[in-house]
């Protein structure tokens, strides 16, 4: 499935979300977000309509859920846009409703909702005008990162370590290409 998650860069925000890794939610949500979902981030601004612009891709990993209302998706295989694709077709218009019919009954997106629904077309769209997809990751930064958590497992008995060797083992095998 294809979805929109609404992500605060220019503003403070509640929720401790970690750019481009970790992606925190409430519970109200926890049925709109699936492992192995595409996602587009977005930027919103109610103040400032230049402000307004989706800026990178990824899929949705492991879910996890620490007090029955708090949830946090791992983002995997990211890619920042070159260019921050506007929410605007024209001056009334928006992207997300491109083939709004196949995912919603309003041509309006529901911009209040921090995760909604992508129609394949609207996607297609922002792909399309996102310029070069950059990649965050890179190999020699994931090893790096790895050898400092197994270090961190082996030499400072640090078990929680385990966790990030986990966490950084996916997103190496997705630079890899060994999950396709």
């Amino acid at each position: 499935m294809l979805i929109i998650l609404s992500q605060k860069i220019d503003t403070e925000s509640s929720y401790s979300d970690d750019l481009f890794k970790t992606y925190h939610y409430p519970k109200r949500y926890r049925n709109q977000i699936h492992e192995g979902d595409t996602f587009v981030y977005y930027q919103g601004n109610r103040y400032d309509k230049s402000q307004r612009y989706y800026f990178g891709t990824g899929k949705i990993g492991r879910i996890t859920c620490t007090d029955g209302e708090n949830y946090y998706a791992e983002l995997l295989n990211c890619r920042k846009f070159e260019k921050k694709v506007p929410i605007y077709l024209s001056e009334s218009e928006y992207i997300e409703s491109l083939g709004y019919k196949t995912i919603r009954k309003s041509v309006t997106p529901p911009w209040q909702s921090s995760v909604r629904p992508l129609s394949d077309k609207a996607y297609n769209y922002i792909i399309c005008h996102a310029g070069k997809l950059e990649l965050l990751d890179s190999l020699s930064e994931l090893n790096n990162t790895l050898k400092k958590a197994v270090q961190s497992y082996f030499v400072g008995e640090n078990n929680a370590a385990v966790l990030d060797i986990i966490s950084i083992s996916r997103r190496l095998s997705d630079v890899l290409g060994l999950n396709e």
